[in-house]
């Protein structure tokens, strides 16, 4: 699904950057990066993904962990397989998964020749051109208190980048998605309110994919749903027209006899009538 970024979200990273010393990555939900801040990764893992190979194992790790979020919904914590710490947090707008952001390349391993006796083994297949110990030193480490922490913060941005519409999701869908779910609930009280506690997502990033295919308003979008569901009823079946009224959620049926009328010229029964 294509993602809208607002250029605040840089500032985010940023600012991230600053408190925690580490890096954070968005990526859409088909795991390919789209933004990231610093731009460049660790150094360590800068020169050894021009390692074919071991570049193929870095993204085979990602997608495993990123199928995993995906699954769970839930902030993911793992070790790729040269043993650094990575950690995902989802993206969920419109009741859908839509990306992740992420930050990783870190390590929990504070004694300094441990770590590249470590990751020595784990690039000792790839040849003689492995990086030097000076930048397998420049990885950041972080104890088992500040992880959780910095996953933490992580987590929270997450909720705010939704929260403050910094993406956008532009999912042809949506629209589809949204008018299933007013449908399957005519008979009960909608409102932007209820639809933006379904699908997750903010009200102004509901009215912006909403725009293009409602006319008038989401109120008088769901009002329109339910006239149309009342003209079929009232054609297809011999239900009372007040028990139609309530089936379709209109609570008040004076209303509903005022905007059928206003909707189709004529009144239920006439409508009725003229069919038969």
């Amino acid at each position: 699904m294509p993602l809208l970024v607002n250029r605040e979200l840089t500032a985010l990273m940023e600012q991230f950057h600053v408190l925690t010393g580490l890096r954070m990555v968005l990526f859409d939900e088909n795991y390919q990066e789209l933004l990231a801040y610093p731009m460049e990764g660790t150094p360590f893992c800068v020169h050894m993904r021009q390692t074919p190979a071991f570049d193929a194992l870095c993204r085979k790790s990602d997608r495993i962990s990123f199928e995993r979020c995906r699954k769970t919904n839930e902030l993911t914590v793992y070790k790729c397989h040269a043993g650094l710490i990575e950690v995902i947090a989802p993206l969920t707008a419109g009741g859908k998964l839509i990306g992740y952001v992420m930050f990783g390349q870190i390590t929990d391993i504070k004694d300094k020749d441990a770590l590249i006796a470590s990751l020595r083994a784990a690039t000792a297949a790839y040849g003689e051109d492995v990086p030097s110990d000076e930048e397998i030193c420049r990885i950041k480490y972080k104890n088992t208190k500040q992880i959780p922490a910095a996953a933490k913060i992580l987590e929270a941005c997450a909720g705010y980048i939704l929260l403050k519409d910094m993406i956008r999701p532009t999912d042809q869908r949506f629209f589809e998605r949204v008018e299933e779910y007013v449908r399957a609930h005519l008979s009960e009280e909608l409102s932007v309110e209820r639809l933006c506690r379904a699908f997750h997502i903010s009200r102004t990033n509901l009215y912006t994919a909403m725009r293009p295919h409602v006319e008038g308003g989401i109120a008088a979008y769901i009002r329109r749903v339910r006239l149309s569901e009342a003209e079929k009823l009232l054609k297809t079946t011999d239900l009372p027209i007040d028990a139609i009224a309530a089936r379709v959620g209109f609570e008040d049926y004076t209303y509903f006899l005022r905007v059928f009328k206003q909707a189709y010229g004529r009144s239920p029964r006439a409508l009725r009538s003229s069919l038969a």
